[in-house]
């Protein structure tokens, strides 16, 4: 049950992120940084972070961005995301 419960939370808050980052790309966004992703998630201490997440940044791609639109893709992607976890 508990399993469950922690898959279910891990695919709300990818499906969070992937909505973000279409979000953030169809108001002309061309990059984000790991502190804007985090503060537009609403993960409101950020002092933990390292200073190479404090300056990564991520290039939102249009063809990427574009699929995700498609809730088959979707799907089949959070498996994905969901299988290839450590």
């Amino acid at each position: 049950m508990a399993d469950e419960m922690d898959r279910d939370l891990e695919d709300v808050i990818t499906g969070a992120i992937l909505d973000l980052l279409i979000d953030a790309k169809e108001q002309g966004m061309e990059l984000l940084s790991f502190e804007q992703i985090c503060d537009l998630l609403g993960v409101d201490d950020i002092s933990l972070m390292s200073k190479m997440e404090k300056g990564m940044t991520f290039e939102l791609n249009d063809e990427f961005l574009n699929k995700l639109k498609d809730p088959e893709i979707r799907r089949a992607m959070l498996e994905s995301f969901r299988s290839t976890k450590h």
